[in-house]
């Protein structure tokens, strides 16, 4: 059975799941990005805060994080300082999307070794996609 590896449905042909961890306090937007992932066919999981973002990450296997800056009960640069520090953090690409267009907050997360910032106001849900996209190809 081993020597016939093709699934019979054309999906799972491609390739598996990307994972992506959503990291964004706003139900309305955690909403909408998680939509427009999933229809992209990632696996989609979500923190609303750095904290669930933390112990997710460390738990879950995931592609790619999806991260706000500005969140409730530990910010995005503060969680990315202690992801950062474990082996799993080293690595994983991180994508921060905030409302946060200060330079300092710019460069701090730059530091920390995200790919990008972007600015909410200036991307709409497909540039964000793409952006993903380009960061998780094997």
């Amino acid at each position: 059975m081993a020597d016939h590896p093709e699934p019979t449905n054309n999906e799972s042909a491609q390739k598996p799941e990307q994972v992506i961890l959503i990291v964004e306090d706003d139900p309305v937007l955690l909403k909408m990005y998680t939509e427009k992932f999933s229809f992209e066919g990632f696996k989609v999981l979500n923190a609303k805060d750095g904290e669930e973002a933390l112990t997710m990450a460390l738990a879950e296997p995931i592609d790619i994080i999806l991260l706000d800056i500005m969140l409730p009960r530990m910010s995005g640069t503060d969680f990315l300082e202690k992801f950062r520090e474990s082996t799993k953090g080293k690595n994983l690409p991180v994508v921060a999307l905030t409302n946060l267009a200060e330079d300092t907050e710019r460069q701090k997360a730059m530091k920390l070794g995200v790919k990008e910032y972007l600015v909410k106001a200036m991307q709409t849900p497909e540039q964000v996609v793409e952006k993903i996209k380009k960061y998780i190809k094997s």
